[in-house]
Order: structure tokens, then sequence, then C-alpha cells
């Protein structure tokens, strides 16, 4: 595939993609890093943790490689990836604890994402077929 396709907004949304998932990574193995050198109070909860976190990655790799490639699935699963971390965004600004400041650093990668995804641009990129 010719890089000339490629256009900005594509690149920018593949940067953001392999930067999520590189930053899932680093908190990935710094979970199981935790798992293994301290005791947890409920350890079947932090392997579940680690797995889903590492299952992440895989998608968000994934994702980026599709998106990369121009495949057309991805603009779904970009979609539900990004909303479902609007909702985890949203929700680190209530409860018990409320954090604005990690909020931020999730909502704001995943209101980009969304409108990257349907933009008109990304959407004609992808809906190409090999």
């Amino acid at each position: 595939m010719s890089d000339t396709r490629r256009t900005p907004l594509v690149i920018l949304l593949v940067t953001i993609l392999a930067l999520e998932a590189v930053f899932l990574a680093v908190v990935t193995v710094a979970l199981t890093v935790e798992l293994v050198g301290q005791q947890a109070d409920f350890p079947v909860t932090a392997l579940a943790l680690v797995g889903l976190t590492a299952l992440v990655v895989v998608w968000l790799v994934a994702m980026t490689a599709g998106v990369w490639r121009a495949r057309a699935w991805t603009r779904g699963s970009i979609l539900v990836y990004h909303f479902l971390q609007l909702a985890i965004g949203v929700g680190s600004l209530q409860g018990f604890v409320p954090r604005p400041d990690i909020a931020s650093w999730i909502i704001i990668p995943s209101i980009v994402g969304i409108v990257l995804a349907l933009t008109p641009t990304i959407t004609e990129y992808l809906s190409r077929r090999d």
C-alpha cells in the first residue's frame, strides 16, 4: 500500500492509537510487577485486571495496524473503544473520589478519536476495499 493515500488525519489517528497502546502496555507491565512483587488482597481480581489490560493492548495494536493498512473493520472498533474509554473518563469525574486530572487524560483522546473516526477523510480512507 502506498503512503500517498494516508492523509495527515489518518496519521494523527494512527499516532493516537499507537500512543494509547504504548501507554497501556506500560500500565500492564506496572500492574504485573506490582502483582508479582506485592501480596494482593484479591489475587484473582488482580490477575483478571492484568489479563484484561493485556487484552486491551492487543486490541489497540490490532486497531493501529488495521488503520495503517486501511481495513474497514477498524472504524467500528475505534468507535467502540473510544466510547468505552469516554465512559471510563466520565466515571472518573464522578464517584467517591473524583479525579478531573485523570479524567482529562482519558476524555480528551477519546473525543479526538471519535471525531477523527467520523471525519469524511478517514471514513473514505477506511471504506476502501482491497
